[in-house]
């Protein structure tokens, strides 16, 4: 429902995400974008918050969560799913040393349960319909998607790096071609180690698509190689990046290997799958 960038005149765009997906004849909501904008774009594609079966929220940045202020007030009532230690305070070091950029939502979990909905923590997999699940708890294998150091939290009183372990991922099951859909906020763990796990948890399906943010907008050109090169070897037939994932289509569109579809996805942008 909303991204950085529109693909058409009447929708607004903003530095953030959202999606509205439907499955199982739910809405799930996955992310809320930076601010009210991403309801007014709902409205002018005929949803209301009250419409909204589930919410998923990916991580505890303001760009993913920080519209859900907004759509409480307007009133959404939608159960509301996050990762463990959702609620630790997000920081972001500046260039000035002490000096730190609050990225969190500012919403407690007393606020997000005013809604009248469940606040529900997913662990490793969550299920939310009968084929769409929230995956968290990711392995760490390739080591060369590291987390910048420049994100942080604060634990106690002592600012530490984010292991994000509050960063979660949606799943969709296709049962006609046995094959599993990704859509990720950020991919703060490294998208390569967030598909592997899925994979894992999964193991009778295929991975068919991923969509979503990848967070390679500041890699360097090895690791956009080497993400490039380890979604190729995954199988991965389809990729939709967009709001943080930076120039890897266009920097590594060699890479990709023959029959892969790559584009980006934009504000009111749809893509079905049955």
């Amino acid at each position: 429902m909303i991204e950085n960038e529109t693909g058409r005149r009447n929708l607004k765009a903003e530095h953030g995400l959202s999606f509205l997906l439907e499955a199982d004849g739910k809405r799930i909501l996955f992310d809320t974008g930076s601010s009210q904008a991403v309801w007014e774009n709902a409205e002018k594609l005929g949803i209301l918050p009250a419409d909204i079966d589930v919410t998923v929220l990916s991580h505890n940045h303001y760009d993913h969560v920080g519209g859900l202020v907004s759509g409480l007030r307007l009133g959404l009532h939608s159960d509301i799913v996050c990762g463990e230690n959702f609620f630790d305070e997000k920081y972001r070091a500046k260039e000035c040393q002490g000096a730190y950029t609050d990225l969190g939502c500012g919403l407690t979990r007393k606020d997000m349960g005013k809604n009248g909905g469940k606040i529900r923590v997913c662990g490793e997999i969550l299920q939310l319909t009968d084929h769409c699940y929230a995956v968290g708890r990711f392995k760490r294998a390739n080591k060369w998607e590291e987390i910048s150091n420049k994100f942080l939290r604060l634990s106690g009183k002592v600012m530490e790096p984010d292991p994000f372990e509050d960063e979660i991922c949606l799943a969709v099951e296709f049962g006609r071609e046995k094959s599993i859909g990704v859509i990720t906020g950020c991919s703060h763990p490294g998208i390569v180690n967030m598909l592997e796990t899925v994979r894992e948890r999964f193991p009778d399906r295929r991975l068919a698509f991923a969509a979503g943010g990848i967070h390679l907008k500041d890699a360097g050109e090895k690791r956009r190689r080497l993400t490039a090169e380890a979604l190729r070897q995954l199988g991965i037939r389809h990729l939709w990046f967009n709001h943080c994932s930076g120039d890897l289509l266009e920097g590594a569109a060699a890479d990709w290997g023959a029959g892969m579809q790559t584009a980006r996805l934009r504000s009111g942008d749809c893509l079905l799958f049955d």
